[in-house]
């Protein structure tokens, strides 16, 4: 048995994957703390003019609390306002990027979608202005619901959309909850 074309394989390969490794670690940018034009636009929406940051280490600046794994991106204006950057389930795991501004109260400022990948025509509808501003009304938890809300917490799901609109409520959710453990709502 000729073992010696396994070896050499065996060899190659390594030697291949090391120098893989060693690009990938020589190349490789971190954009985790970076606040793309895109999203500084969308910031500027939400949060109005002035300059954005990212808060990378959450206890070093002065919160009570790490970065839960549900935030993507927590970002601090000069102006004092505050956003968090949450992907959330859809339809689509991991379907809903969205930026939640909020206001001192605790409620939500504004919903800007950062990006989507839910279904063309259905899920995608969430991206509507008239339903990410209904979240804006109450400090507490939002409900999906098939029919006409009764309740100012209660946000009607998009038709052909119910998965879409849970997630979106289930990010919103997400982000108040956060606020009220960082403690600076007034």
């Amino acid at each position: 048995m000729n073992l010696r074309p396994a070896i050499v394989l065996s060899a190659v390969t390594t030697v291949i994957s090391a120098l893989l490794i060693v690009a990938h670690n020589l190349t490789y940018v971190d954009t985790s703390g970076i606040l793309t034009e895109k999203l500084e636009k969308k910031c500027t929406e939400l949060m109005g003019e002035g300059s954005y940051s990212i808060v990378s280490d959450w206890l070093e600046a002065g919160y009570p609390i790490e970065k839960p794994d549900s935030v993507s991106k927590l970002i601090t204006g000069s102006n004092g306002s505050l956003a968090f950057e949450i992907v959330a389930n859809g339809y689509n795991k991991g379907g809903l990027d969205l930026l939640i501004a909020m206001n001192t109260d605790g409620t939500v400022k504004g919903i800007s979608v950062v990006s989507i990948t839910e279904t063309p025509g259905l899920g995608t509808n969430v991206n509507n202005e008239e339903f990410l501003s209904s979240f804006g009304k109450t400090a507490e938890d939002a409900v999906i619901v098939k029919k006409t809300p009764s309740a100012a917490n209660e946000v009607e799901a998009v038709t052909g959309a119910t998965y879409s609109s849970k997630g979106v409520a289930s990010a919103v959710n997400t982000a108040k909850k956060i606020y009220r453990e960082l403690g600076v709502s007034k």
